[in-house]
């Protein structure tokens, strides 16, 4: 017989003779009597359990713990038909009084089915209800809550609510509106809004119904209503008062609407909104923060949304005891929306280690992203958070697809599947004859080697150890564990056997270790724990002889890295990082991305305006140092060489060791951050792998140098915005030019005498670039000849001493085009990729150029690029402009345009896009004007 079949015939013999009376005190088993019964592992039980209630042969009473009772009993008990899979327990009492009403509102009731509904939302439902019944139409309702606390879902509840209870018909509209889209364009809004009439501004080509329009006999729901502009605010209590409108462009027709708002906003709506437009919302409802629900909803939401990514992976989850921890406590500000998030990379880094798993995919710390593991390891709470969450799910928990209703069905955009795509993904890979390094290297950028994962968990015993590592595991790692303090001459305690087991019984499940080190890397290992990898051999051969199995060389180096961790446990130091650079936020971006990438790790930003003094900056560095500093010394990575003289001041200042690279960039950050984390090497050695990687771009020992330094100097009024476009223009001029280092200073043309003074004494200065010439013995660019394009080869001759390096078609010429135009299109195009359009037309105004027998200058460039891109874009929006007929179309323009039409061929069928005449007309007049001097 099936162990699933064991456990229902034990349910059924359990409550074979039960009455109404008796399962109403009874309640039905729980998963760990059963296990005791059958001597079956309670996992094992809880999961076929759960499988009994998707295939609708069990109910789940939702007690603690959760308790299971057949489908049958019940409906011999109650004599009715049943068909609910989860149930309270109060609303199973009140079945017996009142079967029709309560069995009705357990499957029914959309509001009372949220979690939280009797807790945390209980008043936000009353007043929603009431709401929602107030004669005659309702009260148009304002959610309060912050971001992502779930005020979105509360309205489409609200809607399901009023269509439940016949307030509004099956079928009425529910239309979601985001003010946040069209605040700066109140024509726009107007027209979004009311819809407009044909030829009401220029593009309405054909009359359109606005939004209030289609909401009618339904809700209109307008999220971020604080970024609604006073005039929109008017338009909406105009019709709030009157019920009537106008669509834009109409004077004579009256048009009426019945619509029911809900407005959310995360401001406080009396500074944010017009007290004249509050005043037509009388209802305002508080939706509750993350932190304001209780542990037991916070556990709900968490084991529903689980449940929701379940659904989409089509298998159960085991989730460990940790990983719930971990996540209700990691979510921040209040929001459910990080909630959520969390919980899908939690599931996707499962999957991903469970790819070859059919029946389940467990969830355990090493799956959590590293910023909510390094808060988990971190924090002194865990213990007790643990026996307090233990209350509501057990060490690990199965978790089943949940399957809403389809009355209370939230839209959660499940035709897009993660999990489909990582498998499909996988496949087509596989396919190509990937190795399992380079799928491993497409799928899982963002997951790195999880030695550090390990670190401060809570010791566990080996009886809980034998829930997931076999005992044969255990033994030959004690074995292990006397080898390692022989060699080592040291102590390990119980983690050891921990933290060893695992590893050993992931790699021998696994078969293989992927590999995500490379050979550079794996020889700093051998290098720097000579000893531990000498150890690390022996577990090798005692590995392969106990298990029969292979052991590659990479996991003898991930055993290296493994014993060094444990070694250090106690001590846990890390180098820390400290980065620095002129700006208001140069500094802040590098570490912000590093650490979103890579994980947390002892890293701190200084960013120095221009205005601050030195005394100020060393301060604030020697702050940063102190903060970040675990022992191991800190690693200072600066963009300027003069702060490289800083470091002996710094060392005598904190008393901390420090080594200083100069030139930074948000890729040695990247670099640095991934070596403290991962590879675990000391000062020194971080330092030269690093200068290693980036020698070609700085100076490694700036004051050993003989002679000046070389640079250019960025001029600018202040010391963002412009300047930092300016600085990353001429670092890819100079990256272009030269091989040699060569430094960019920025510099406040405020303060450009006493500046370029002190720049003298320790740089050459080759060139000045920027709003004002210094008047010193070196050329000076100015920002309009920069841009016009003549300024790049002054800057490249200043640079080679008058030899202009050779050039490959356009890439002399298109640095300051490229730089400026994908600044632009960027913000405003929304379909199409700035990189790859750019690079299109540049290639294709290369064609022109030869066609037309000119060179453009960087302007004209610039303006071609910038029209023709948005002229695709326009393409795919559907709306093309039209060539003003006030403009004649001579015969040059004509001729100009045949070749414009001829030449853009190739590139639109690359693109899949064909530009209108007219549009073409307008670029060809362009060519046009600088061909022949004049506007055609």
């Amino acid at each position: 017989m099936k162990r699933i079949d064991k456990i229902y015939r034990q349910l059924l013999q359990n409550f074979h003779k039960t009455d109404v009376h008796h399962l109403l005190n009874v309640q039905g088993n729980s998963a760990k009597e059963i296990a005791q019964q059958l001597k079956i592992d309670r996992s094992n039980v809880s999961f076929e359990l759960n499988n009994l209630v998707r295939s609708k042969k069990v109910i789940k009473i939702k007690t603690f713990p959760v308790r299971y009772i057949p489908v049958e009993v019940v409906e011999k008990a109650f004599n009715k038909k049943w068909d609910t899979e989860i149930m309270e327990v109060k609303e199973l009492k009140q079945f017996s009084e009142n079967p029709k009403k309560i069995h009705q509102n357990i499957s029914m009731n959309p509001l009372e089915l949220m979690i939280g509904a009797k807790g945390s939302l209980k008043k936000a439902i009353s007043q929603a209800k009431a709401a929602v019944f107030y004669p005659p139409h309702g009260l148009h309702m304002l959610l309060l809550g912050p971001t992502g606390s779930g005020k979105s879902l509360f309205a489409n509840r609200i809607y399901q609510f009023a269509t439940y209870s016949d307030i509004l018909k099956p079928g009425s509209p529910f239309i979601t509106f985001n003010c946040a889209d069209y605040y700066n364009n109140p024509q726009l809004l107007l027209s979004q809004l009311f819809g407009h009439k044909k030829g009401a501004y220029t593009g309405a080509s054909e009359d359109k119904a606005g939004l209030v329009e289609q909401a009618d006999g339904g809700i209109l729901f307008m999220d971020e209503i604080h970024r609604l502009p006073p005039e929109g605010q008017e338009m909406l209590f105009y019709f709030i008062d009157s019920g009537s409108y106008n669509r834009l462009g109409e004077t004579e027709h009256k048009r009426t609407s019945k619509v029911l708002f809900i407005c959310a906003t995360t401001e406080n709506p009396n500074s944010a909104l017009l007290k004249t437009f509050l005043r037509r919302i009388p209802m305002t409802i508080h939706i509750p923060s993350l932190e304001e629900r209780s542990l037991k909803e916070r556990v709900d939401l968490t084991t529903f949304l689980l449940g929701k990514e379940a659904e989409r992976i089509k298998k159960n989850l085991s989730v460990h005891i940790d990983v719930y921890n971990a996540l209700i406590h990691s979510a921040k500000f209040g929001n459910v929306g990080q909630l959520k998030s969390n919980v899908q990379l939690v599931c996707a880094h499962g999957f991903l280690h469970n790819l070859d798993r059919d029946e389940v995919v467990e969830l355990t710390v090493r799956d959590l992203p590293d910023e909510i593991k390094q808060d988990w390891m971190s924090s002194s709470k865990n213990m007790k958070r643990s026996r307090t969450i233990s209350e509501y799910v057990n060490i690990t928990t199965i978790i089943s697809p949940i399957v809403e209703d389809e009355t209370t069905k939230i839209d959660d955009d499940l035709s897009f599947n993660l999990y489909h795509l990582i498998e499909k993904k996988v496949e087509v890979l596989n396919k190509e004859g990937l190795s399992k390094k380079e799928i491993n290297q497409y799928i899982l950028t963002d997951i790195h080697l999880h030695v550090r994962s390990f670190f401060n968990q809570r010791a566990f015993r080996n009886d809980n150890l034998l829930t997931f590592v076999e005992d044969d595991v255990i033994q030959m790692t004690k074995q292990l564990k006397e080898v390692a303090e022989d060699e080592l001459h040291c102590t390990f305690d119980r983690k050891f056997i921990y933290f060893l087991s695992m590893h050993i019984d992931s790699f021998l499940k696994r078969g293989k270790q992927i590999d995500v080190l490379n050979a550079q890397e794996t020889d700093e290992i051998r290098d720097t724990h000579v000893k531990e990898y000498e150890v690390a051999l022996i577990f090798k051969d005692k590995i392969q002889e106990h298990f029969r199995v292979t052991v590659p060389e990479i996991e003898v180096i991930y055993l290296t890295m493994l014993i060094h961790s444990i070694k250090t446990l106690k001590e846990n130091k890390r180098v820390g990082i400290v980065v620095a650079a002129h700006g208001n936020s140069m500094a802040s971006s590098m570490v912000e991305v590093a650490t979103e990438l890579l994980g947390s790790t002892p890293i701190a930003a200084v960013d120095m305006p221009l205005s601050v003094s030195p005394a100020e900056i060393m301060e604030r560095l020697a702050e940063k140092m102190k903060q970040v500093d675990e022992g191991e010394g800190v690693l200072m990575l600066v963009d300027m060489g003069s702060l490289a003289m800083l470091e002996s001041k710094l060392e005598e200042k904190t008393g901390i060791k420090i080594k200083t690279i100069s030139n930074v960039t948000t890729s040695m950050v990247l670099d640095a951050v991934r070596k403290v984390n991962y590879l675990n090497l000391h000062l020194h050695a971080i330092y030269d792998s690093v200068t290693k990687d980036f020698i070609e771009l700085w100076d490694r020992q700036p004051a050993a140098s003989p002679g000046k330094k070389r640079a250019l100097v960025s001029i600018c009024t202040t010391g963002s915005g412009t300047a930092k476009k300016l600085e990353d223009i001429l670092t890819t001029i100079v990256n272009k030019a030269s091989d040699a280092p060569i430094h960019i200073l920025t510099v406040s043309s405020i303060k450009l005498a006493n500046s370029i003074k002190e720049i003298e004494k320790e740089y050459e200065i080759l060139a000045t670039v920027g709003t004002k010439d210094p008047k010193i013995n070196a050329p000076h660019v100015s920002l309009e000849v920069l841009i016009e394009g003549e300024g790049e080869k002054m800057i490249q001759q200043a640079i080679t001493k008058g030899t202009i390096p050779m050039s490959n078609g356009l890439s002399g010429t298109n640095i300051i085009v490229r730089e400026l135009c994908e600044d632009s299109l960027k913000k405003y195009l929304v379909f199409l990729n700035p990189h790859h359009i750019i690079d299109i037309l540049l290639e294709w105004l290369q064609t022109i150029q030869d066609e037309l027998g000119i060179i453009f200058n960087n302007t004209v460039m610039i303006k071609v690029i910038m029209h023709t891109a948005f002229a695709f874009e326009r393409v795919i929006k559907q709306n093309p402009i039209a060539f003003s007929e006030e403009d004649e179309i001579t015969d040059q323009l004509k001729e100009i345009f045949e070749v414009t039409e001829r030449t853009l061929i190739p590139y639109e069928e690359k693109l899949g896009l064909n530009i209108s005449d007219d549009e073409k007309l307008y670029i060809a007049a362009i060519f046009a004007e600088e061909v022949y001097g004049h506007m055609c």
